[in-house]
């Protein structure tokens, strides 16, 4: 994957949006969020990396029972998830799940 992102957010300028150069389509959102957020104790304001990802719907049960996986954070949780980015995934696990979000907004219906 060689896709740049970009940051289309006026009020968020450091969340990256990854788009497929062929569609336009969003298969990754980068950004920090409050851990309460994600973890459903809104106390919790420690700011936590978050990787959204778009991925086949049958995968996401499996992956909701890991400790890094969440439902998608301001996304529809069908097809996305939030990945915590706090180094207990391997580096190539994460790009890997983000080439396959990449291609899963290429399939056709």
């Amino acid at each position: 994957m060689q896709d740049d992102p970009d940051f289309p957010f006026k009020k968020f300028p450091d969340y990256a949006v990854f788009r497929n150069p062929q569609n336009r389509k969003w298969y990754g959102l980068l950004m920090a969020v409050p851990l309460g957020k994600l973890t459903g104790n809104e106390k919790d304001q420690q700011e936590a990396a978050v990787l959204n990802l778009k991925l086949a719907e049958e995968k996401l049960p499996a992956l909701l029972k890991k400790a890094a996986f969440f439902p998608a954070y301001h996304m529809n949780k069908q097809n996305w998830l939030s990945v915590l980015l706090n180094n207990d995934l391997p580096d190539e696990e994460v790009l890997a799940m983000l080439d396959e979000s990449r291609a899963f907004t290429e399939r056709k219906k």
